[in-house]
């Protein structure tokens, strides 16, 4: 009787779930706070030569896989820009889904031409800002005005490539915080026949721009990253473990061996089943992004033993308590979006609060899990990145 209705226990606690229905007080999971720390911690368990094969870092042309629509784009783009057309391309993509392996993988595929790559990890939006950097970029020292640097990329004998990651980092939101963004369109728009210029941008950063200063009306070309699909993410973990000639073994949970299903299947069918349940669930989690995948599949490795890794099932984490974040907490989440994250000093000015208010709201937000801070920069926790996205798009936080 006890385990009957324990049983229906859960099914209305998934009902409840499944409608939104929350207990006001649905805690923050503990395992939230230390999803970042406990994969780190995980991947350097791992033998050092595994440790490479699955960091979230630009994938070798070995491990590319499934982005030939998006190259294509590109390379049409500049194919027509070396026709003398007005050619300007923006790619629009989420962190962490490949876009600077899809880059590389352009670079080789067209003929050798000269290229200039730059990523913004601060945000730029004074004009001391802009031209030192585009100083440092292109290794220049007293270039002080936009018709200086018009003046020199035009000037330059060979045509180029200028790509800039990131770009969306050229920008706060603040009175007078998008100068610097507008003087790069300038350049933009005097400098197409000698530059092909590439700026990379989120979906949010992009959507924002569009509504705010028109982005779109400066490139031509907009190319959007969309997620992979469930058998791309297997065959990008697949490659990696063939690579190092490694075997697979998918470990059951308990109520997995209880299954119906699983029981009635043959020995040799229960791996390709429980492989198939994995990656149906890692890319649920992972939205198709590939940086999540792999943190959560380096989080479900049990233990190697020489040749096979031996992987578990992997358990979604509880984000009820998104439902019950205060109102002061989704605006301070809103503004870390858009900009893709900042530091407490952005964060203040566009917060127009003090520096001791704005960390009075980011740290207990960083000791619960719900961001990290990478770089002097506070991030929303990629774990919960897509579900708040979605709560914060449905209350018209963010569109």
């Amino acid at each position: 009787m006890g385990a009957i209705l324990e049983f229906f226990q859960k099914r209305f606690e998934q009902l409840k779930k499944s409608l939104g229905i929350v207990d006001k007080k649905a805690p923050i999971s503990f395992e939230l706070s230390e999803f970042m720390q406990e994969t780190e911690s995980s991947l350097q368990e791992l033998p050092n030569r595994y440790k490479k094969l699955y960091e979230s870092a630009p994938a070798g042309s070995q491990f590319f896989v499934n982005r030939q629509k998006e190259l294509q784009k590109l390379e049409d783009s500049f194919t027509n820009w070396t026709k003398n057309r007005f050619v300007t391309c923006a790619i629009i993509a989420e962190k962490g889904c490949g876009v600077t392996s899809l880059l590389n993988a352009f670079l080789e595929t067209i003929p050798p031409t000269d290229t200039i790559r730059g990523e913004l990890h601060e945000k730029i939006f004074t004009q001391d800002e802009y031209f030192n950097y585009f100083n440092s970029l292109l290794g220049t020292q007293n270039i002080a005005t936009n018709k200086e640097l018009i003046d020199h990329l035009n000037d330059t004998q060979s045509a180029k490539i200028i790509i800039l990651e990131n770009l969306h980092h050229m920008f706060l939101k603040k009175v007078g915080g998008f100068e610097s963004i507008k003087m790069l369109f300038e350049v933009i728009s005097y400098t197409t026949k000698k530059v092909f210029w590439i700026g990379i941008f989120t979906p949010e950063t992009w959507s924002f721009l569009d509504k705010t200063i028109s982005i779109s009306n400066y490139f031509t070309s907009e190319i959007v990253m969309e997620p992979l699909s469930q058998e791309n993410i297997k065959e990008i973990i697949s490659k990696r473990n063939e690579y190092e000639n490694l075997k697979t073994e998918f470990l059951p949970k308990e109520e997995s061996l209880k299954n119906s299903t699983f029981e009635k299947l043959e020995d040799d069918e229960k791996q390709p089943y429980l492989s198939d349940k994995f990656f149906k669930q890692l890319h649920r989690l992972s939205n198709g992004n590939i940086s999540l995948a792999l943190l959560y599949w380096v989080r479900a490795i049990e233990k190697m033993d020489e040749n096979v890794i031996r992987v578990r099932e992997i358990d979604d984490l509880d984000h009820s308590f998104i439902k019950n974040l205060s109102s002061e907490a989704l605006f301070a989440l809103q503004a870390l979006i858009l900009h893709d994250g900042l530091t407490l000093h952005d964060f203040a000015i566009v917060m127009n609060e003090s520096h001791e208010e704005c960390r009075k709201m980011l740290m207990p937000m960083l000791e619960k899990g719900l961001l990290i801070q990478p770089h002097n920069k506070y991030n929303i926790n990629p774990a919960i990145y897509k579900h708040l996205h979605d709560y914060l798009s449905s209350k018209n936080y963010i569109h």
